[in-house]
């Protein structure tokens, strides 16, 4: 299926032709352990909210962030959802031009439009795996730039150098940069651009990803706390429900958070580990990211994306991201998430039958 976004449960549904119960979506890159046990515990009493407003500051839950990260509070901007932020960041930033080096996260590109801002694409090279030099990168941009980072990038998986990335900012006062770190805690030892406080930078985050609640839309930026303060001033009151509050200061101050990230982290690592390997013993090439999906490419002998995410979704009741609308890649590149390992086994399983049934080259047993 080709779409804007992965994990679109209704139109999957819809194009299956089978209850949602029945499908498997590895188009949507969700932690697979699932929400922490306390956010069903903050959504048992959540009857009792509806009746009153969400707090316009989102003040609690910008104090539980900042205990978090350790930062000040005035620095942070909480959104309905990360998305919400990076639309709005182009029209804060009065933004000469939008650069993307890309592939990358279609939305950045789609609000910089929106606000008649020019978007300039600078395509990573395929045959280095799309990686990003940051020092390349500087010889493009221009005074009043604004250069999105994915960290990790969507939908290549890709780090950056994060000693080189902090070096390039902070060597080029007249840019703007945004790092989206929307898969950064699916990361062991990953540090934070949170930290590095440059004056010319947004760092944006999303908690829906990692703590696996996406219905709930909850993001927050991280900036100087003068632009912070200025964003707020442009977002809508109650951009954040009550529900997201309460679910993410109930994340953010649980006891168990630390044992349930390890956990996440180790199951990550090693599905990931285990769904490349399987992967590439199909024939596939297999983009070694860090984050908890993976973008593959299909060899020219297999079919195209699209007839074999086709064939999987209503064959086999699974969902996967055709990634055609990205810059860059094509009709031969597919992302799909990183779960437990029963339904990593029945990815493989499905695409070794899908496969075999067009007698395509390439397909042949994975690896034990």
């Amino acid at each position: 299926m080709t779409d804007a976004h992965g994990g679109n449960l209704t139109r999957l549904v819809q194009c299956a032709g089978r209850p949602a119960a029945e499908l498997l979506d590895f188009s949507a890159n969700i932690n697979p352990l699932g929400p922490p046990a306390c956010v069903r515990d903050a959504l048992a009493g959540a009857a009792a909210w509806l009746a009153h407003y969400p707090d316009p500051d989102s003040a609690e839950l910008t104090a539980a962030i900042a205990e978090h990260l350790e930062i000040a509070p005035e620095r942070i901007v909480p959104g309905n959802g990360s998305e919400q932020l990076i639309w709005w960041l182009p029209r804060l930033l009065g933004a000469r031009r939008v650069v993307l080096p890309s592939p990358c996260y279609l939305d950045y590109g789609r609000s910089a439009e929106v606000w008649g801002v020019v978007v300039h694409r600078i395509v990573l090279e395929r045959r280095r795996d799309f990686a990003l030099e940051p020092e390349e990168l500087v010889t493009a941009l221009h005074a009043g730039d604004l250069v999105w980072i994915g960290q990790p990038a969507n939908p290549t998986g890709r780090l950056a150098d994060p000693d080189r990335l902090r070096a390039a900012i902070a060597a080029t006062p007249d840019l703007h940069w945004a790092i989206d770190e929307a898969f950064i805690d699916f990361i062991p030892d990953m540090p934070s651009a949170v930290h590095w406080d440059l004056p010319n930078l947004a760092v944006l985050r999303s908690m829906t990803k990692f703590y696996a609640v996406p219905a709930l839309r909850l993001g927050y930026a991280v900036l100087p706390a003068a632009r912070a303060a200025a964003l707020r001033r442009l977002l809508p009151d109650w951009s954040v429900s009550t529900f997201a509050q309460g679910v993410g200061r109930a994340v953010l101050r649980d006891p168990g958070l630390a044992d349930y990230a390890a956990r996440t982290r180790r199951l990550v690592g090693g599905e990931r580990e285990w769904l490349t390997r399987h992967l590439r013993g199909l024939g596939v090439h297999v983009i070694d990211g860090a984050a908890n999906y993976l973008l593959l490419r299909l060899p020219a002998g297999m079919p195209p994306a699209a007839a074999l995410a086709r064939r999987l979704l209503t064959v086999d009741g699974i969902a996967v991201r055709v990634c055609t609308n990205y810059d860059g890649l094509d009709e031969r590149d597919l992302r799909v998430a990183v779960r437990r390992r029963g339904d990593n086994e029945r990815l493989v399983a499905a695409l070794i039958a899908a496969l075999a049934s067009t007698g395509a080259e390439g397909c042949r047993e994975p690896p034990a």
